[in-house]
């Protein structure tokens, strides 16, 4: 986990605007002094009660950071279209204009399957986050509700 974290900080320009790996490591280590304070506190005692709630969420927390960060990047399938669908306008661009009835009745077509290929691949992983979203919002509400108790 901590090297993960490493990686984060390496390159934060490929994390979400929820995964700030710098926030994580602070959680973490917020977790280990409160399950040292933990031990010295009486577990009939309310802030025994609350320490443990508080490490609980937090460790919920952590492990969503990588859910979160999925969430927010295109799938592998989504990329692929995209560089090849770049590829081919940069072609295109590149194209002379004594050479553009070859590229429209090559280039062009392919461009269009192409893109036609990315929206369809696109609205899959579309539908795949909603899903992921619905689940992550059900969560927050089962630690809204417990964080309340």
């Amino acid at each position: 986990m901590t090297e993960k974290k490493r990686e984060d900080e390496k390159n934060p320009t490929k994390l979400s605007p929820f995964a700030d790996p710098q926030l994580f490591l602070t959680v973490e280590e917020a977790n280990r002094r409160l399950k040292e304070i933990m031990k010295v506190t009486d577990p009939t005692t309310g802030l025994y009660k609350s320490i443990q709630r508080i490490t609980q969420v937090n460790e919920m927390m952590l492990r969503r950071q990588d859910q979160l960060r999925k969430l927010f990047e295109p799938s592998e399938n989504v990329r692929k279209y995209l560089e090849r669908i770049k590829q081919q306008v940069e072609q295109l661009t590149r194209t002379k204009l004594a050479e553009l009835p070859l590229v429209s009745r090559t280039l062009i077509p392919q461009l269009e399957i192409e893109v036609s290929g990315y929206v369809e691949e696109f609205e899959r992983a579309l539908a795949e986050k909603e899903k992921e979203i619905e689940t992550l919002k059900a969560e927050l509400e089962a630690l809204k509700s417990k964080t309340k108790n």
